[in-house]
């Protein structure tokens, strides 16, 4: 059973070559940004690109930023795991140059196995960065840019690290990222997040301090795959399974087949099994959809995609962004001069390239999809059921 949720490891992990192989070349000349909202398995590619090159015997570094909110505890963080990889330690330098050049690490080297005194560390390296942090971690970077070895850092959530950080230090950390990946050759970074990062850099650099990042999205399972997935599940349950249970549970999902929404189907379907011991089969598999998923039972699933408006977007952004949602989800497909109406009521701004960067976030966060031939679309007709139902109303 996929895991709800939960990042996807091991034998859960599903289907994803394409993308690490894509990922894996892409390495060795480029960095990579991956884009995709919560729950489509980004985090799961990240994890399983650090095993990849981990098993190549390279030294890479994971780390999830949701919770930095400046430069120097982002650098603080980066030190610390380079601190506790033990491959730094064995194959590159970096340890005995750190102990000679800085009192913070001179301090508590003796300490560091020890979990308090690991707090300890990486509060004194915050706290001595926070004083000209530019400076000094051009300092801790020249060390690591002396390394014998390509390091990989993979960085988790990168977006909501810069929204947090007030703007001046968002758009200094931006621009000195940047130069950093120019200046230094064999590093490479792998930076994703669950938000439209060209949102967030917009307004704090512009998108070229990031148009060097190799772009790429992560969208739902092939056909065949969540058929094979589907099947799978039933067999690992002792359920019986017949061709038409998996073309019902896809035809409910919608195209794209993404993991998160396959996920909750079948966990719905074993929670009615077990619950009420009633029968699968291609009536009871709707009736699932239409009162486990989208009733009220089910709201907690989605809730987060009408949270994300109110916390990433401003004010006038999220009552644009809800109006021309309210209005797409009600249709197969709208028009990209009514819903431009739409924006300039809700906004009181006839701007069109602010309505098309609107556009461009509200696809970037895969809500819509704008095809210039027939207008916007949800990208999803799952989310897109549940809009309608819950936002939807006209």
């Amino acid at each position: 059973m996929i895991p709800v949720g939960n990042p996807a490891v091991g034998k859960d992990f599903i289907d994803r070559e394409k993308e690490i192989s894509f990922i894996l070349s892409t390495l060795e000349k480029d960095s990579v940004l991956l884009i995709a909202p919560r729950r489509f398995g980004k985090t799961s590619i990240m994890r399983k690109v650090e095993k990849e090159l981990s098993d190549k015997d390279e030294i890479c570094v994971f780390l999830e930023v949701e919770d930095v909110n400046s430069p120097h505890r982002f650098i603080s963080e980066i030190v610390m795991a380079l601190i506790e990889n033990e491959k730094i330690e064995q194959r590159t330098k970096l340890i005995p140059v750190f102990k000679s050049v800085f009192s913070w690490f001179k301090e508590n080297i003796e300490e560091i196995g020890i979990s308090v005194f690991k707090a300890k560390l990486r509060g004194n390296i915050k706290k001595d960065l926070e004083d000209n942090w530019i400076d000094k971690s051009a300092q801790i970077f020249d060390v690591i840019n002396e390394a014998d070895s390509n390091i990989y850092f993979i960085f988790d959530e990168f977006p909501i690290a810069i929204d947090k950080m007030d703007q001046k230090y968002a758009e200094e950390f931006l621009h000195w990222f940047r130069k950093l990946r120019q200046v230094s050759p064999d590093l490479r970074f792998i930076v994703g997040g669950s938000v439209s990062i060209d949102r967030v850099v917009r307004d704090v650099g512009g998108v070229s301090v990031i148009n060097d990042f190799k772009r790429v999205r992560v969208g739902g399972f092939q056909k065949q795959i969540a058929i094979d997935l589907i099947e799978n599940a039933f067999q690992e349950e002792g359920w019986t399974y017949a061709p038409s249970y998996g073309d019902k549970i896809l035809d409910c999902i919608g195209e794209p087949y993404i993991p998160y929404f396959l996920a909750i189907m079948l966990s719905s379907i074993k929670e009615e099994f077990i619950l009420t011991d009633g029968k699968i089969d291609d009536e009871s598999i709707e009736k699932i959809y239409d009162f486990r998923i989208l009733g009220n039972e089910g709201k907690h699933y989605f809730e987060h995609y009408s949270q994300r408006l109110r916390i990433f977007y401003g004010d006038m952004e999220e009552k644009a962004a809800r109006a021309i949602l309210k209005n797409v989800c009600n249709v197969d497909f709208y028009s990209i001069e009514l819903a431009f109406g739409i924006f300039k009521k809700e906004t009181a701004n006839d701007d069109y390239e602010k309505f098309m960067d609107l556009i461009a976030d509200l696809s970037n966060d895969f809500y819509l999809e704008h095809d210039p031939e027939n207008g916007l679309k949800f990208y999803s007709k799952m989310l897109q059921d549940w809009w309608r139902i819950y936002h939807g109303e006209v």
